[in-house]
């Protein structure tokens, strides 16, 4: 007897076992905060890097407008290239708060020579005119140009390519993302040629020279 209720005894405790085994396995209480704790922090990545994309296009189209803008401004021969810059600024920071603007001006002789150099026959392929290979001396002045752009506004009727860089640190920065991506930059350059005010000053030429 004492044998047999130790049998019966087992297998109810067995039976017990089973029993809360299938009760939590088909328990679902608390999946739904598991299921929030896992997707959160993609849903709030997904609404902030969708945020910062807007404020990043957003004031991408306005920094191409004022651009736009004050390039016009400054091919007349009364524009006020720091007042054209100033504008630009006031636009972007509007947008984009403590942004740091930056502006360039090249002044090119024509449409065809902006932003680019004179053709060098690069033998050994360094980027640099080292000494026997040949290039083309386009502005005369017997060295070879990466760029033939001059710093400024030029003159009368010169090609002007004017260019504005905006840093700035991102209002809805992205969490968890490599720190590097903690500033932002943005640009936009206008290519615009000056009122024909007066006689254009220099030329360009084709003359074969040695470095």
């Amino acid at each position: 007897m004492i044998g047999l209720n130790r049998t019966v005894k087992a297998g109810n405790a067995g039976a017990g076992t089973g029993s809360f085994r299938q009760r939590l396995a088909h328990d679902s209480a608390g999946v739904t905060v598991i299921e929030f704790a896992l997707i959160a922090p993609i849903f709030l990545m997904v609404i902030v890097g969708s945020l910062d994309l807007g404020q990043m296009v957003y004031a991408k189209a306005v920094l191409d407008g004022a651009v736009e803008k004050a390039a016009r401004d400054s091919t007349l021969e009364t524009g006020d290239t720091q007042l054209a810059d100033r504008a630009v600024k006031k636009a972007v920071q509007e947008i984009l708060p403590a942004a740091r603007v930056s502006a360039t001006r090249k002044s090119y002789f024509d449409f065809n020579s902006a932003n680019r150099g004179e053709e060098l026959d690069d033998v050994n392929g360094d980027g640099e005119c080292s000494p026997g290979e040949g290039y083309t001396d386009l502005n005369g002045n017997d060295q070879w140009d990466a760029d033939l752009g001059s710093a400024g506004t030029g003159g009368a009727n010169d090609v002007i390519v004017y260019t504005v860089n905006v840093e700035y640190e991102p209002v809805f920065a992205m969490p968890m993302v490599p720190l590097d991506w903690s500033t932002r930059e943005i640009s936009a350059t206008a290519v615009k040629r000056n009122q024909p005010f007066g006689k254009q000053n220099g030329s360009y030429s084709a003359r074969p020279r040695t470095c």
